[in-house]
């Protein structure tokens, strides 16, 4: 059963003892657990309060961001002659929510290459893997890769960022890319605290390349028909299905015809958490309704989780925050989505300096804003308060309804 209500979220102590004692991510029912001085099993946890008439709620925080979009100011400020290059600085004052978050989810915009001699910015992106290892280190826990920049290195970058992925760091859920055929059919599903979360990750192109006709696995790029057979076999094997979009018209603050018509389809399909990227700037989010009544909480746009763009608008991102809950009773089970926020957060970057980092707005500081790099660049204002209007102002834009519906043809107009 599927019942979304949005409701003030409360925390009661039966809550807090089965979030604390299974706090973490892909935990199984079958995780030992203390209770009372034994140690039994979630399982058995939920069923000994079934059988005693009382409900179990069982609660998972879902973060997400936008855009890790790696211009070469970004890689240059974590180069080092010995050749141990770190990126961490870049994450630092967002780390302690990336990582007290249950599930933490990353748009990795840009391809990762091991070879330095092989990185490169804007057009073709090739960023170092040791910006993977930065995003693991500050708390991720999944790493989208199906971008418009995914084969910006050719089938060779996106081996070479499989490879990384799989020996370096083989417990992050990496989205979008697939090194087989039966890789790409097969659903990645997290668990945690006994919650599965089915996750799909597509994107609307790849910049005029094309994937090799003996690899056409490689990345995956959005097709209705493909898309509503992976939806439904999510369905199948999970308790909510999220959805990653790689869609959309740059630096424009309200979602394109083409988005909308993705998002009620991907409504009618029955997802139940849909985000999208590549616009690069902030756009609303909400919670929809379906004709058959099932709700979707949409984020249409967190812009850039960190870069180098050179306009104010592009320096302000979000970072999603969703409560999902799992109501267990002796005769029923439903999964409800509690709460939903967006945090703004504002890039920092002085290319004389050589500073860089992604900051929480309600962290940044007019000081902060006085040593920024976009003076250099741009005569608009760039202060907290700015940044705090136009948040709300992107916020309070009204997303107007599809005019039409998906069709057929997979064309997007998207830049």
């Amino acid at each position: 059963m599927r019942n979304y209500l949005k409701k003030k979220r409360h925390l009661i102590a039966l809550i807090m003892a089965v979030v604390m004692m299974c706090a973490g991510c892909g935990i199984p029912l079958s995780q030992k657990v203390e209770e009372s001085n034994l140690t039994i099993t979630v399982e058995e946890y939920v069923n000994t309060k079934a059988a005693q008439g009382e409900d179990t709620v069982i609660s998972v925080d879902l973060l997400a961001v936008g855009d890790d979009l790696i211009h070469s100011g970004l890689y240059k400020s974590g180069m080092n002659d010995s050749g141990a290059w770190n990126y961490d600085h870049l994450y630092k004052y967002v780390r302690n929510d990336i990582s007290e978050a249950d599930i933490a989810i990353v748009n990795q915009e840009t391809i990762l290459v091991e070879n330095h001699d092989n990185i490169s910015s804007y057009p073709s992106f090739g960023s170092p893997t040791e910006i993977g290892d930065a995003l693991v280190n500050a708390g991720f826990d999944v790493i989208l890769h199906a971008s418009n920049h995914t084969m910006d290195k050719g089938a060779a970058g996106i081996q070479e960022t499989m490879n990384f992925w799989k020996t370096k760091h083989p417990e992050v859920t990496v989205l979008g890319i697939n090194e087989s055929q039966e890789a790409a059919d097969t659903i990645q599903v997290v668990e945690c605290k006994g919650i599965r979360f089915a996750m799909l990750n597509y994107t609307y192109g790849l910049n005029g390349y094309v994937l090799p006709e003996d690899q056409p696995y490689l990345v995956n790029l959005l097709d209705k028909d493909k898309v509503a057979a992976a939806i439904a076999k999510a369905k199948e094997i999970s308790d909510v299905v999220v959805f990653f979009c790689h869609v959309g018209d740059e630096y424009v603050y309200e979602p394109s015809e083409y988005s909308k018509e993705w998002v009620d389809f991907l409504l009618e399909q029955g997802v139940d958490i849909a985000i999208d990227s590549h616009p690069h700037v902030l756009e609303p989010y909400t919670m929809l309704t379906g004709a058959d009544g099932h709700q979707m909480l949409v984020y249409y746009s967190m812009g850039n989780f960190i870069s180098t763009q050179d306009d104010v608008p592009r320096l302000l991102g979000g970072m999603a925050k969703i409560t999902v809950e799992k109501h267990i009773s002796a005769n029923d089970t439903s999964i409800v989505i509690s709460d939903y926020t967006l945090e703004p957060l504002v890039t920092h970057w002085n290319h004389s300096t050589m500073t860089y980092a992604v900051y929480k707005l309600s962290d940044y500081t007019d000081s902060l804003a006085a040593e920024h790099g976009i003076h250099s660049v741009s005569s608009k204002a760039f202060d907290v308060e700015t940044l705090n209007q136009l948040f709300n102002d992107i916020m309070n834009t009204t997303v107007t309804p599809a005019t039409g519906v998906l069709g057929d043809s997979g064309t997007d107009g998207a830049v």
